[in-house]
């Protein structure tokens, strides 16, 4: 399978800029890595209609979610991914055994309100979080359409995203191409005139070709 990923991060906080969107410079990292065109990134507040607006645009075959599945009300990515493609939630026992006994190996009581993190799309494949409560999932809820979510503390989603969603895209036909960058420096002229001596390699397809202009140097 391929096809170009798009992320999608949801969170009130990062629209207010209370904290940095560091899990999509992560991600659109490995995807380059990878080999997997990335098109688009989304930052979505905690709003179930805002967020299926989102899915909605259907303009990439892998969407990637970070944030919102947690055990609180404010968490809504699961049950509104669920709610979009018209199917149902239920409870998944492996996931609830596994939050008991990671909440008995801290001498803690579970609250209820955790089993919420236990619901996942009828059909869905359960994405572990070794390291948190709140796991993830690999859904296909239709045909050429990949979901994986994950939660939004930026170490879990590193493990899992190593652990289990690398390995899927490779054995699913994801990584068969490299996407390749290269920086140069260039001191003592404005973008503007070197963009002038470089003209003719903006009308490349491949390599694409962008200036950028930083203190004191031009990349």
């Amino acid at each position: 399978m391929t096809g170009s990923a798009e992320i999608i991060c949801v969170g009130t906080e990062l629209l207010l800029g209370q904290i940095l969107n560091s899990n999509a410079q992560y991600l659109a990292q490995r995807l380059a890595e990878l080999g997997i065109s990335h098109h688009y990134q989304t930052v979505v507040g905690d709003n179930s209609v805002r967020l299926q607006r989102a899915i909605a645009c259907e303009r990439s075959r892998l969407l990637i979610f970070t944030g919102g599945l947690g055990p609180t009300p404010d968490d809504l990515t699961t049950e509104t991914i669920a709610d979009f493609f018209g199917t149902e939630l239920e409870e998944q026992p492996d996931i609830v055994r596994a939050l008991k006994a990671r909440f008995a190996q801290r001498g803690r009581v579970m609250s209820a309100n955790n089993l919420k993190q236990a619901q996942l799309p009828i059909g869905a494949e359960i994405l572990p979080n070794p390291t948190g409560t709140a796991p993830g999932m690999l859904w296909q809820p239709r045909p050429g359409l990949v979901v994986m979510t994950f939660p939004g503390v930026p170490r879990e989603m590193y493990t899992m995203w190593h652990e289990t969603a690398v390995p899927y895209l490779k054995e699913n036909g994801w990584v068969n191409s490299i996407i390749h960058s290269r920086t140069l420096k260039f001191w003592g002229v404005s973008e503007s005139g070197l963009a002038e001596r470089v003209d003719a390699f903006f009308q490349l397809d491949n390599p694409t070709v962008a200036p950028y202009a930083s203190r004191g140097v031009i990349k």
